[in-house]
Formats: C-alpha cells, structure tokens, sequence
C-alpha cells in the first residue's frame, strides 16, 4: 500500500522539481551539508513509524477509532502550542475544539452502550447438516 502511493505521487513531484531546478540545487547541496543525509534517514525512519502505526490502529480498531485517535492527537499538541508561543486563541479555535471534544465524548457514548440481542432464533440445522463429521467423510459409504 505504502510502495504504491509513493510510486503514484513521484510522477507528481519530479516534473515540478525538475522544472523550477530545485531537485539540481539540492542533489548539489546535499555533500556541501553531511548532516542532510542523517535529517533524511531519521526523517524517512520517523515517517515508516508513523504509517505503521496508522495502518496497525486501523487494523485493530478499524478506521472511525483511528479517525478519533488522530483528531485527539492534534488536539493535544495544538493546546500546548498555543499556551507554548505567544498565539492569539480566536472564538473559532475554541469552538472547533469544543466540537472535536463534543464529538469524541459522544463516540465514546455510543460505544460504550451494549449491543441488542438477536430476537430470532437460530435457523434449524438441515438432516444432512446433523449427521456428524465422521460420518461425512467415510469412504465407501
């Protein structure tokens, strides 16, 4: 999944890069700056981490769990950013985080409440399906 989006997006980054010169500039740069292939290697390491992650919460707690869990994380790293550096907190950033909390609170809500019994009974077993597994798999009989 990962190789095939990367090898879908490089014929969308390379052109432009190769049109503004840019991709020159920083192939030329690279051995003038060592310490670039050490940000890149940590970079590339940090962002395998990451998709992993994500991909595993989705796995295990499938995507509507994975949503909440990011939208928690950015929330919780935004909130310290702004009390951090001097940013002014507008009426629309305190709105949207009492929504994201709204939202979360209510999805915990709903998956807390047990789910409903099954009022039908179970479809009776055919004649064929009673006879055990032994006895199916006789040869000769």
């Amino acid at each position: 999944m990962l190789f095939c989006s990367t090898l879908i997006g490089i014929p969308f980054l390379i052109p432009p890069m190769l049109f503004t010169g840019e991709l020159f500039k920083a192939w030329s740069s690279c051995p003038q700056h060592p310490y670039v292939y050490g940000v890149l290697v940590f970079e590339a390491m940090a962002t395998f981490v990451g998709q992993v992650s994500v991909l595993s919460l989705i796995a295990l707690f499938g995507a509507a769990i994975t949503a909440m869990v990011m939208t928690a994380r950015k929330a919780v790293t935004l909130l310290p950013s702004y009390l951090i550096f001097a940013k002014p907190l507008t009426e629309q950033h305190g709105s949207g985080l009492l929504l994201i909390s709204m939202e979360i609170i209510l999805k915990m809500l709903s998956d807390n409440k047990s789910p409903k019994k099954r009022s039908n009974p179970p479809p009776p077993m055919l004649e064929n399906e009673a006879h055990g597994e032994d006895e199916r798999f006789q040869i000769g009989s």
